[in-house]
């Protein structure tokens, strides 16, 4: 009997450390796509000009410049290609700045591995 819970016990403790291994090497929850809008005090040398209604067509961008500062994640299935479009708007014009209603943004798009 001691010899059959013994046997249990290490395929117990191997299985929660197979668990523990896929959980802290294939889980991260902070991993995923990003947009964080910084406003500036300073207008910049070279920017994109977005109105209101340019803004929309990007929700997640207007998020971020609602919210400055703050990173706003991406869905996952973010299959609906609004920051693709954004993110090629912006490299066109060689620049990471808008201006929105008089106001500037640093707009970053990043990926956090």
């Amino acid at each position: 009997m001691k010899s059959t819970t013994t046997a249990l016990m290490i395929i117990f403790f191997g299985v929660l450390a197979l668990f523990l291994v896929f959980f802290l090497v294939i889980y991260q929850p902070g991993a995923g796509m990003y947009v964080r809008a910084d406003k500036l005090e300073n207008p910049p040398e070279k920017y994109v000009d977005f109105s209101l209604a340019d803004i929309e067509k990007y929700p997640y961008v207007q998020e971020a410049v609602k919210n400055p500062e703050k990173e706003i994640k991406l869905p996952f299935d973010n299959d609906d290609g609004n920051m693709t479009e954004f993110a090629n708007i912006m490299y066109d014009n060689e620049t990471e700045y808008i201006k929105l209603n008089s106001e500037y943004y640093w707009i970053r798009h990043y990926s956090a591995d």
